[in-house]
């Protein structure tokens, strides 16, 4: 990897992380803007495609007004975006190739960053982080009702493997899928939904069925077989219901990034 390419994402990895040192936007900002800079520089962002960022940055100053009470049309706007940005339906993105299958970019992750840097309480205290080791627990439980269930299904089999780029594919699983995914599906869209449905009977329920359907069609880009995006589904009900028991959304990004790692070193898919 280029040492440009190399520190643009070491350096978001860094604005990620600073966000549970000290949540300062002079801090995880700067490291953002960092970032972006030594991105432009090798080329894996166009100019055009740091405008479509600012957007997003200024949708997201634009929901923090309405946060006590979420306006439903720029809800629609901000998710249509995010996922636009996300699935790099827009121009401006270069991502840096490791395999023909392994591709990774700086854009897509920042559906996650702006929402942990703006709303999603994060874990601070002993008590707090000993909750989320509670939730992973049973997270980790769920995993291994879901490995048993798709090998027994015959949507995956048994392969042990260490995958080439495995500490690269290690980090951007963590960095660039996990922390963001959930930051975004989580953090943003299902406690928003939980808003919209606080006054429904079962509506943490409904909140966590509407997002991990979202979840689920945002995957059809990646992998449209319908025997996995089964299971990306009830892999979804099992980081938001993580999430839910937990109450730390840290549950849920240490829960999806072991499936993804039990997944990437144990596991292969029959049809992709």
């Amino acid at each position: 990897m280029p040492t440009m390419t190399l520190l643009a994402f070491v350096i978001l990895a860094a604005s990620f992380l600073s966000l549970w040192i000290r949540r300062e936007p002079k801090i995880w900002g700067s490291l953002l803007g960092l970032s972006l800079l030594f991105g432009l520089a090798a080329g894996n962002i166009a100019w055009i495609g740091l405008i479509f960022i600012i957007v997003l940055l200024l949708l997201w100053l634009l929901w923090i007004l309405y946060d006590r009470k979420p306006n439903v049309a720029l809800f629609i706007l901000l998710v249509c975006f995010s996922a636009a940005l996300k699935m790099r339906f827009f121009p401006g993105y270069t991502p840096f190739s490791f395999t023909p299958k392994f591709v990774v970019g700086l854009e897509g992750s920042l559906i996650g960053l702006f929402p942990l840097a703006f709303l999603i309480p994060l874990s601070r205290t002993t008590r707090d982080w000993i909750a989320v080791i509670k939730g992973t627990l049973v997270g980790c439980a769920g995993i291994a009702i879901l490995a048993v269930v798709a090998t027994a299904a015959g949507a995956t089999h048994w392969h042990f493997k260490v995958p080439t780029f495995a500490a690269a594919r290690l980090l951007s699983n963590f960095f660039l899928t996990s922390i963001p995914e959930e930051g975004f599906y989580r953090g943003f869209i299902q406690n928003t939904f939980h808003k919209y449905f606080e006054n429904i009977k079962f509506g943490k329920i409904l909140a966590l069925l509407v997002t991990s359907i979202l979840f689920t069609a945002a995957h059809v880009y990646w992998s449209p077989n319908a025997q996995i995006l089964g299971f990306v589904f009830l892999a979804s009900l099992l980081y938001g219901g993580v999430y839910l028991i937990s109450g730390k959304l840290e549950s849920a990004i240490l829960c999806h990034f072991l499936l993804n790692l039990i997944h990437m070193m144990f596991f292969s898919y029959h049809a992709m």
